[in-house]
């Protein structure tokens, strides 16, 4: 009985360790990693040809995305999401800027432009998070 007892405790004590750790970890950075250049014709085009490949390649890592702004929204949290055209003209790649720079209230449809951020899947746009502008 003792040993459940102790078993059981130990138990408790690392998940809570477990939790705490991932509670305080720091936000990852994106700007100080390398992003994976693509444009973001070729970003969709491989997630809406072979998902489970483009996953692997994709998923949770941090993408430099280069194309044309097809709109930009501004979100009742402050936050601006730019979408960038990608051919189709339902879907796009879209991005949600984690700062409000002052470069981003100049993103005007048409232009071209690079955005780094996390890549966290395709649900009919590709979708990046923690975005920032580049140029």
């Amino acid at each position: 009985m003792r040993i459940l007892f102790f078993l059981g405790c130990t138990l408790v004590v690392a998940l809570a360790a477990t939790l705490i750790y991932h509670y305080n970890k720091p936000a990852r950075n994106v700007a100080a990693e390398t992003g994976i250049p693509v444009t973001a014709t070729e970003l969709y085009y491989k997630f809406t040809s072979n998902e489970l490949q483009a996953n692997q390649a994709y998923l949770n890592k941090v993408l430099q995305v280069s194309g044309q702004v097809l709109e930009v929204k501004s979100m009742p949290n402050a936050a601006k999401v730019v979408v960038l055209n990608t051919g189709d003209p339902m879907f796009g790649v879209v991005c949600t800027l984690n700062t409000i720079e002052p470069a981003t209230g100049n993103v005007r449809p048409g232009e071209k432009i690079t955005i780094k951020g996390v890549c966290t899947g395709y649900l009919s746009d590709v979708v990046l998070t923690n975005s920032f502008l580049i140029n």
